[in-house]
């Protein structure tokens, strides 16, 4: 595959593109493919078939399984899955605790992982610090902190107050409040110690008000994702839309498409979390967080596209050119000579309904399906290599390659 002025020689495969849209493929930062603690509801082979069908080209795995990633030798065992298994090129995250900031730096030193997550309030997996630890990991560790923002403290205040009732609203077991008290505080430290923060799946009004008076002050960016877009509390589903942070009012949902519109969100994650429906259709307590969307968001940013809510140019830089750009991916992002060819090719057709046979997931559900969405994308390519083509995997031999980061920061 060739961009430039000069073709390096013969095509090999010629697609027909008049009238259509190609795009560098979706680089989303934040999946949880549950391999390898929780293979059931999905592992690398899966999510990444997804992925690709979807139009992302590019995953970065969360920390938060089952072992956790939090030493070398974890990473290492998650690395070796995913070079075996993913259709897509992937990155991966480590997990700060109080006892691995020595590992943390060493993995981060060698440009391994893509970033440290760190967990501010309790959410599915065994992963949480504390503000002593939070501190000392700003202090102590070197690259991008990724943060879950719940303060665990009003979290666990709030789960006291409501322990009682067997069918609570989600949204009210982790009140808003708890997430604007941790943006506040990663403001803080931000600011005091010059270190770059990207806050994971904004979900309040609140929290885009405190930001909105640092931004381009101190260093912090900010990802959304896609069910905080377009769920609310008004949505319903019960469990199936449980997730951390939770889904919150329409107020919360409609501010949040402003501050996409107003370039005050960075990027688009899915935060991909699947879980089975026997898990789902357990009671409130028992039944666990989280949303399976890697390969729904492409579909649903176009559906916006479509009714004029948001820009081609826009869904690019919120889901390639930013990410690449903050995460310091030097070879992604953007169709140009020197880059990966990582892309997509669609069509701006009529929107379509969505259904279970369309998702290639493990867990086989999504809370879109019934809805009208995006085509899945005409062809996706992965290095160069066609991958997929309208929703199904048509070269399952095709390996994605791990993404380092750079030293560019946003």
């Amino acid at each position: 595959m060739y961009v430039g002025a000069r073709p390096a020689g013969p095509a090999r495969r010629k697609t027909a593109a008049i009238g259509k849209f190609l795009v560098p493929g979706i680089i989303d930062t934040h999946v949880h493919f549950r391999s390898p603690g929780h293979p059931h509801k999905e592992d690398w082979a899966s999510g990444s078939r997804a992925a690709v069908s979807g139009g992302v080209t590019t995953v970065c795995d969360m920390p938060n399984t089952s072992p956790p990633t939090l030493t070398r030798a974890a990473w290492e065992e998650k690395r070796s899955l995913a070079a075996v298994a993913s259709r897509a090129n992937y990155g991966l995250w480590v997990g700060a605790a109080s006892d691995n900031l020595h590992e943390i730096n060493e993995l981060m030193d060698s440009g391994d992982a893509c970033g440290i997550k760190v967990f501010m309030g309790a959410s599915t997996g065994p992963l949480l610090v504390d503000d002593a630890t939070l501190l000392r990991i700003f202090l102590e560790t070197r690259g991008l902190l990724g943060v879950h923002a719940e303060d665990e403290a009003l979290l666990v205040g709030a789960r006291e107050r409501f322990a009682g009732n067997l069918t609570p609203e989600h949204n009210e077991v982790r009140p808003p409040a708890a997430a604007a008290a941790a943006v506040k505080r990663l403001i803080e430290l931000s600011r005091a110690h010059e270190r770059s923060v990207h806050i994971c799946h904004i979900s309040t009004s609140a929290e885009l008000a405190l930001l909105e008076d640092v931004r381009g002050v101190v260093p912090v960016t900010t990802e959304a994702s896609p069910h905080h877009l377009w769920l609310s509390t008004e949505t319903g589903q019960g469990n199936f839309t449980k997730c951390n942070p939770p889904i919150r009012d329409e107020v919360d949902r409609r501010a949040l498409w402003t501050a996409v519109r107003r370039h005050r969100i960075d990027t688009i994650g899915s935060d991909h979390a699947p879980h089975t429906r026997e898990e789902k259709q357990l009671p409130y307590w028992d039944a666990p967080s989280g949303i399976p969307g890697v390969e729904t968001t492409f579909s649903l940013l176009v559906a916006a596209i479509r009714q004029g809510r948001l820009s081609i140019e826009r869904m690019v830089q919120l889901c390639a050119e930013t990410p690449a750009r903050i995460f310091g991916f030097s070879r992604k992002g953007w169709i140009k000579p020197g880059y990966d060819a990582d892309f997509a090719l669609f069509a701006e057709s009529d929107l379509v309904k969505l259904t279970n046979a369309d998702l290639l997931t493990r867990v086989g559900w999504s809370p879109f399906v019934g809805q009208k969405v995006g085509a899945k994308p005409e062809q996706v390519y992965v290095s160069g290599q066609l991958v997929a083509q309208r929703g199904r995997i048509v070269d399952d031999a095709v390996r994605g390659t791990l993404v380092r980061p750079g030293d560019a920061r946003a």
